[in-house]
């Protein structure tokens, strides 16, 4: 056995005596205590440095961590607006079709007939992946190329009726695919609906957010596998997040290399939005710091080397060794002063960098909410300009005798009328989108269409040298006769213009409950990977200089427009050098039946000048232009530039001043200065006169909030400019409307009523 026992106390003061030794030898040695001051200085810069670096390693991580949580938040807000019509869309459809059945897609509405139109392109795919319905679906994943497999693949309890995602192609164009199972009436899987966001929509997203190099953006479905975005196919099994969670991988692999991987689930989809911050793009600021922090700890214990040699070397000079040590202290801390400076001003630099990047987002979305308010006024301002040039212009033509003198003027009338062309195709467009447009639906016989179009076109035609030809028919159709004219109208003449030699041929195909109304041409023809663009708006093939006298590249956007409005489909078939063929199907109800001449009695003469008008205008120049107008008519004219004025000029009430000049009807601007607008300003100065006054509206505002205002008070609404033809019908047919006590229309507006001249 061992021997044991307790340490005694003389072999503590044995110990502490030996230390003692110890220490008065090396504070004997000049020598050897400067090489372990060295020693001990080089291990605690070293030390300090190594903490200082594993703090801002921790720090730099951390942010990285913030930074792709916070861009996948970001990202998933903009990604969720562009999918969110889409989803609406493919929710209501679906909704009414499952447990019905995919052939309950033939009792749509026109509401979602319009709907489909406007906010996505949707096919119907049957169980056996047959394309019952819309353009052709290709699925990017082998296994699902024909459909089928979506169709079939089993789901968890409760997700029978969720929206799937997956990447494929639509009418061959990229697309993120949303497709949503349909049920029959026994419950047995009938079919599926998808909708088609192209990927194109999320490119500005995804090019805002991706550098390609140092962050990549993307949405993946929570298996991995990419739907949009840049980058690796998949990124692995993801982590399963509820809707609407967040969370941050530090430590993810992609492609082979280590990311900070932030993640933000979509609340109505199974979607994630991604974004991948590579760690050797996160570090690389601190590496560059570590290698100066080596370069100064290295610099700093060849100094301490130095000065040790040199106390060897000044052994004998005790007073000249002591002060160059301190001297070596004093240079150890300013270096380490100076590296936390660095440090300190290296965070400072990277927490201003993320504070600009935010206040740079800021900017951006307020940039983009300026452009807006920045084209409406633009858009207003530049029609009070020509509005004053065409009045003035009337005016002068009627006052100039000398032809050459007229026939500036008539110069100057084409070119007010060459920008009010531009104006009044924005009107329209603008109109269509407001919303405020409602079909007045009737059974048209369309005979009557096809003369109408015969004889607004024929001449247009003829002067080309072409032959414009209606094909009979005696078919009755439910359309709004007015829109389908001119979405018809809008085909011909894109049909006269480019035709250079030939014919157009205007004809109809019975087919079953449906009539195709079909607009031939000779032309050129439009090429197989344009059929798509040509719709949209603005675009024009074969003018890239813009002429205007070829047209300004909307009249095939407003078919499309109206063509939503009515349910109407559009179709077109082209070969390039031989023509193209536009299609309308329209709705067939019956034969139209041949009717005895009917006497039409003329319509009531407009009613005379010499009416008291109130003109409220607080732009003097168009104040002035309406008045000289209106008095060259015949009609008396008082003026008050906003509507407080125009109040001042019936200060006692009703029935309290009988002199007091009435208006017969107010002529006023829709914005004006101080409280009132336009039409604020007609209901005020009828409840001081104590009776409606009618009145007109004039604005150069297309914002569609604006139209829907101004239509819903029951005024007459003209957009700016207005000719004084259509002023003197608009004033005309007021005054006769106020004379014969018929209320103004205040129902819904339509195409007619909203001045597209």
């Amino acid at each position: 056995m061992s021997d044991l026992r307790m340490p005694s106390p003389d072999d503590a003061a044995d110990s502490r005596w030996r230390s003692s030794t110890l220490l008065h030898r090396i504070a004997a040695s000049p020598r050897a205590l400067l090489t372990v001051l060295c020693t001990m200085l080089a291990l605690l810069g070293t030390v300090s440095w190594a903490a200082v670096t594993v703090l801002d390693l921790r720090d730099t991580l951390e942010r990285s961590e913030q930074e792709a949580r916070q861009a996948a938040v970001l990202f998933d807000s903009h990604a969720r607006g562009v999918l969110e019509s889409s989803v609406n869309l493919l929710e209501r459809v679906a909704g009414r079709m499952d447990g019905r059945g995919i052939g309950s897609w033939a009792e749509r509405s026109l509401a979602e007939a319009m709907a489909v139109e406007r906010f996505g392109r949707m096919t119907l795919i049957g169980a056996d992946g047959s394309v019952q319905f819309g353009p052709s679906v290709a699925f990017a994943e082998p296994e699902t190329a024909d459909g089928l497999s979506l169709l079939v693949r089993p789901r968890p309890p409760g997700e029978e009726h969720a929206i799937q995602p997956a990447a494929g192609y639509m009418a061959g164009q990229p697309s993120i695919l949303l497709a949503r199972r349909i049920h029959g009436v026994t419950g047995a899987l009938d079919g599926a609906l998808l909708v088609a966001v192209p990927v194109s929509a999320l490119a500005p997203v995804l090019n805002a957010f991706a550098d390609h190099t140092q962050r990549l953006v993307g949405l993946y479905r929570p298996d991995g596998l990419r739907l949009a975005g840049a980058g690796v196919e998949s990124l692995g099994i993801l982590p399963r997040l509820e809707p609407g969670g967040e969370r941050v991988e530090a430590e993810w692999t992609v492609g082979g290399e280590r990311t900070v991987l932030g993640l933000k689930r979509m609340m109505r989809l199974p979607v994630l939005s991604a974004v991948a911050i590579p760690r050797p793009a996160v570090l690389a600021p601190w590496y560059a710091r570590l290698e100066r922090g080596l370069v100064v700890i290295v610099a700093g214990v060849a100094a301490l080397a130095g000065l040790s040699l040199l106390g060897v070397a000044s052994l004998r000079r005790e007073t000249a060794a002591r002060q160059a040590l301190t001297e070596a202290n004093v240079q150890l801390e300013l270096a380490n002063a100076q590296l936390e400076q660095r440090v300190e001003e290296r965070t400072s630099a990277l927490s201003s960098a993320n504070l600009k990047l935010s206040r740079a987002l800021e900017e951006k979305e307020r940039a983009n909410q300026a452009k807006g308010r920045f084209l409406s006024a633009a858009n207003h301002d530049l029609r009070q300009p020509f509005q004053a040039l065409r009045l003035f212009h009337h005016i002068l033509m009627e006052r100039l005798a000398d032809p050459r003198d007229r026939s500036i003027a008539e110069k100057m009338g084409e070119a007010l009328d060459a920008g009010e062309k531009l104006l009044h195709a924005l009107l329209e467009v603008a109109t269509l989108d407001a919303g405020v447009v409602r079909p007045q639906l009737a059974d048209v016989p369309v005979s009557a269409v096809l003369d109408d179009l015969v004889a607004e076109f024929r001449g247009m035609a003829t002067e080309k040298g072409l032959v414009l030809r209606a094909m009979p028919a005696r078919m009755v159709i439910r359309t709004d006769r007015t829109l389908l004219t001119r979405m018809l109208g809008d085909l011909v003449r894109n049909a006269i213009r480019f035709t250079d030699a030939g014919r157009v041929t205007i004809g109809c195909r019975h087919r079953g409950r449906w009539l195709r109304i079909e607009v031939w041409d000779t032309g050129a023809g439009i090429p197989a990977e344009q059929l798509d663009n040509i719709f949209e708006d603005f675009v024009q093939l074969g003018n890239p200089e813009r002429d205007r006298r070829q047209g300004l590249g909307l009249g095939l956007a407003k078919v499309r427009r109206k063509a939503a409005l009515l349910g109407h489909a559009v179709e077109v078939r082209s070969l390039p050098g031989r023509g193209s063929v536009f299609a309308v199907n329209v709705p067939v109800v019956g034969t139209e039946r041949l009717q005895a001449p009917v006497t039409v009695q003329d319509a009531a003469p407009a009613e005379a000048g010499d009416r008291l008008i109130l003109v409220v205008e607080d732009d003097p120049v168009q104040r002035d232009a309406v008045r000289l107008l209106l008095e060259s008519w015949g009609h008396r004219v008082i003026e008050a530039v906003d509507g407080e004025a125009a109040l001042a000029l019936f200060a006692g009430c009703a029935g309290e001043v009988p002199d007091m000049p009435k208006p017969d009807m107010i002529v006023s601007d829709f914005r004006l200065p101080g409280r009132f607008t336009g039409v604020q300003t007609v209901t005020k100065v009828g409840e001081r006169l104590g009776r409606a006054v009618p009145g007109l509206i004039l604005t150069g505002d297309t914002a569609p909030e604006r139209i829907r205002d101004a239509v819903a008070t029951g005024c007459r609404l003209l957009h700016k400019p207005v000719t004084p033809d259509d002023l003197h019908d608009a004033i005309a047919a007021t005054l006769s409307e106020r004379s014969s006590a018929r209320p103004v229309d205040g129902g819904e507006a339509t195409l007619e009523n909203q001045s597209v001249a």
